[in-house]
Formats: C-alpha cells, sequence, structure tokens
C-alpha cells in the first residue's frame, strides 16, 4: 500500500505493509517544491509549477510500484486547495498516470491526520488530540480512540507564519514574541473539549523536532528521489523544555548553518521556528506538560482508508 501527500511545502511519498500489529516496512521519498509558498506569492500554482508536481507524483507512483505497492491514495492539502488551477493539476495528473489526485477539504484531511496518528497507538476509548502542522494549515481534531469526533482546520502554518511576521533568517525574539501572540490568538478558537488526552503533533515540524534535538537522524530530502527507510521510534514524546531547546537552536543559527548541523535541508531548516512556535502554543492551549511527535499522519490515514476500501470492495465481489 502507498500514499502520496502533494502538502504545502513538501511531496511526499509513504510505501507500507498493513499487518495487524501496524503498517510495517515503511519507506518514505520526499522532494520539497514550497507550493505553498508559491500559490501565495503569485496566486496560482502555473503552468510550470503544474508540470513539475504532476512529474514528482508520477515518479513517485512509479517508485511505489516497483516496492509492490498494489494500492496507492493520491491527496492534495492547503496549497492546492488555495489555488484557482487546482483542477488544470488534477487533470494533468489523471493524464500522466490515470490516478485521481483527491484535493481532501480541511475537515478530510483532519479526520485522514487523526486516524493515521492514532492508529497502533491510542486504545479504544481513549481521549486524544491530534495536530497536524504544516506549512499553509494546522488540523487539530479531538476523539477517542482512532475514532474523530470533533475538529477545525486552521489558516495557520509554519511558512504562514513565518511569512505573515516577516520573520528574519533566523528570527528575531521580538518577531517571536509577534509570533507566539498571533498563534495564541488563533489557538483560541479551536475546542478544548472535556479532555484532551494524548496530545499527539505530526506533519513536518512535529517528525523533525528530535532532528533538531539530536534524537535520531534527519531522512534526506534529495533532488534525486529514492525510497529510504524511516529511521527513530514511531513516537516520540518531548517535554515543553525540549521544544524550547529545540526553539533555541532555530534562533540561534540561520537556517544555513542549521542544515549543515542538523541533515536538514536549508528550506525545512528555516521552518522549523514556525511550526515550534505553533507546537508550543498548543502545549499552552491544553495546558499539558508534553507532546508525542510522529512521522504518523496523514498519509498513514490515506494507506489506511485505501486498505479499508480495497477490502470492502473484495468483499462485496466475494
Amino acid at each position: 500500500m502507498a500514499a502520496v501527500d502533494v502538502g504545502s511545502n513538501t511531496i511526499h511519498l509513504l510505501v507500507a505493509t498493513l499487518e495487524p500489529a501496524g503498517l510495517t516496512d515503511r519507506l518514505h521519498a520526499v522532494r520539497m517544491l514550497n507550493l505553498g509558498h508559491a500559490v501565495a506569492g503569485q496566486g496560482q500554482l502555473g503552468e510550470v509549477l503544474v508540470e513539475m508536481v504532476t512529474a514528482t507524483v508520477t515518479e513517485m507512483l512509479e517508485l511505489a510500484r516497483g516496492d509492490g505497492a498494489e494500492a496507492i491514495g493520491l491527496v492534495a492539502t492547503e496549497a492546492i486547495r488555495n489555488s484557482p488551477d487546482a483542477d488544470a493539476l488534477v487533470a494533468a495528473v489523471l493524464a500522466a498516470t490515470g490516478q485521481t489526485l483527491r484535493v481532501v477539504t480541511g475537515e478530510a484531511e483532519a479526520r485522514l491526520s487523526y486516524l493515521g496518528a492514532t492508529a497502533f497507538k491510542v486504545q479504544a476509548g481513549e481521549p486524544a488530540t491530534v495536530a497536524d502542522v504544516g506549512g499553509g494549515s494546522t488540523e487539530v481534531i479531538h476523539g477517542s480512540g482512532t475514532r474523530p469526533q470533533l475538529g477545525t482546520s486552521l489558516r495557520l502554518g509554519s511558512d504562514q507564519l513565518l511569512t505573515l511576521i516577516g520573520a528574519a533568517d533566523p528570527p528575531t525574539r521580538q518577531q517571536l514574541a509577534h509570533a507566539a501572540a498571533r498563534v495564541s490568538m488563533m489557538l483560541e478558537g479551536v475546542p478544548r473539549g472535556e479532555s484532551a488526552g494524548m496530545l499527539l503533533a505530526t506533519g513536518g515540524t512535529a517528525s523533525n523536532v528530535p532532528v533538531v534535538l539530536e534524537l535520531r537522524a534527519a531522512t534526506p530530502e534529495a533532488a534525486d528521489l529514492s525510497l529510504q527507510p524511516e529511521t527513530g521510534p514511531a513516537w516520540m514524546s518531548l517535554t515543553r523544555e525540549q521544544l524550547n531547546a529545540a526553539l533555541e537552536l532555530t534562533l540561534s543559527d540561520s537556517s544555513g548553518r542549521l542544515a549543515g548541523k542538523t541533515g536538514l535541508s536549508r528550506r525545512r531548516s528555516r521552518l522549523m521556528a514556525g511550526g515550534l512556535i505553533i507546537l508550543a502554543g498548543l502545549l499552552d492551549r491544553y495546558q499539558l506538560p508534553e507532546i508525542t511527535v510522529t512521522e504518523r499522519g496523514l498519509r498513514d490515514g490515506v494507506v489506511l482508508a485505501v486498505a479499508a476500501s480495497r477490502s470492502r470492495r473484495q468483499g462485496t465481489a466475494g
């Protein structure tokens, strides 16, 4: 099984095997195209980016099929939702691959992210809150076990936040305070429910906080696509003090120097400060001592949804 996620910062492929204990044999391929930044700047994707995205998706599908993936789900999120020429991209991908790129709503993205982050981790009946922090939006979803119950999609992401405050590289202390105030105001609109339960964070920032803290190695974001194994534990709990330490590292070095130290791309290093401010704001909103970061999220949710749909079709056919 596989999933391709056309996001605001990256296009990301996950190939995995679904077993009773979870999604195993996990392999990733990533290309950073910064689609959200481009759409915000020029008002649409444009022909060049449509061609680049189509070529990347086509290449990722070939990688997935070469690894034996029998079913593949394709989704696009905030940047594509906001682009007037999204239909042109969907048509181009269909023509090139024969597969439909589904431009998911914020609500659907939230449900899939919640499922992917909680599956095989949160027990049935246990409360949980999942925050999917992307480049252009943040989805916050409350639920029980793997069932989402209440969620919202915010126009608040790592790239968007840094753009709004006109952040330097690295951001200044004053810009940091400005960003934190914006995040606090935005998160006031997120319902807290009776109990947040376990707070999990997914998305590019969340999965790379352990890299900044030197708790795991970076996954390469190379120009030449190749499938890479997932590194480190599936879920990792981090305290507020650890988030603060990671944020200090992003403030003390330029993105170029941080990239050199961590192995992250320069663009990913640049975005970490914005995402970390959002993660810290979530801890404040829910008044919790720690947050669990994970690579599991939207793509896992897509794989599980594709598997469930495939199983239903086979059951009907049988």
